[in-house]
């Protein structure tokens, strides 16, 4: 007997069922264009997820047009009705790094088991010209290059596989997009040190510490992404200066 697998639909994945609870609050008009939404943490508290599930939640709202991010004001409506814009591939970075951060560890691993000399010196290479790179802007080309040769050097074509639509989707999906944009404007680039941390690691051939290796530098990634899409610290900073303000004023 065959079994039909069923695909999960796209609402299957919990920023996209907050986005579309949010998107329908608004449609409704208990969001009305131009108001600010609730902050953050409120909507974490509200919705019962995590803070970085609203913050992929409202880039997807912002993708839609529904939205508009203000840094240092918080979040606003614009619209009520979505733009029609297809969403292709439309995975958000936290989720996809969090894939990244299992598939490519288990990928060092076996690759710490491969590794040649001379891939070793290539992949030193790539580092230097990462670090090259990065002041003009073109570090992530670089670091796109590591990743897939590490993959290659697993001798593993699956692997290989994966972690080239991993680095697909990264690249093409709206919201991965959106997220990665933001974090370069914060001034992320690739670190330079913790590929060479992978690199040594590598280099001791034993899969254990080349795993932890890719594991701590896209955990890392994780908190830079954190990072970028911060934007209740921005709001609590402003509403402290204006408590000063105000407190300085009366007693002026």
């Amino acid at each position: 007997m065959t079994v039909n697998a069923t695909p999960q639909p796209k609402s299957a994945r919990l920023y996209q069922a907050v986005a579309e609870r949010i998107a329908r609050s608004i449609a409704s008009g208990q969001y009305r264009k131009g108001e600010r939404l609730p902050a953050e943490r409120e909507l974490a508290a509200q919705y019962e997820v995590s803070r970085p599930t609203i913050r992929e939640a409202i880039i997807a709202l912002e993708i839609d047009g529904l939205v508009e991010v203000r840094v240092g004001s918080g979040v606003y409506v614009t619209e009520r009705k979505a733009k029609a814009t297809p969403q292709v591939m439309d995975i958000g970075a936290f989720e996809l790094t969090e894939a990244r951060l299992h598939v490519e560890g288990e990928v060092a691993a076996l690759a710490a088991t491969h590794v040649t000399d001379e891939e070793l010196e290539e992949l030193d290479r790539l580092v230097a010209e990462m670090n090259r790179a990065n002041p003009k802007g073109g570090g992530e080309l670089v670091d796109q290059k590591f990743h897939e040769m590490i993959a290659r050097i697993s001798r593993n074509s699956a692997m290989l596989a994966m972690v080239e639509q991993l680095w697909t989707i990264r690249n093409r999906s709206p919201q991965c997009v959106r997220i990665f944009e933001k974090s370069r404007n914060k001034g992320y680039v690739p670190v330079v040190d913790e590929h060479s941390a992978i690199v040594d690691a590598l280099r001791t051939r034993d899969p254990n510490q080349a795993r932890a290796a890719m594991r701590s530098h896209l955990s890392r990634v994780l908190e830079y992404l954190l990072d970028a899409t911060e934007v209740e610290a921005i709001e609590e900073a402003r509403a402290k200066m204006a408590a000063q303000r105000s407190r300085f004023g009366r007693s002026a």
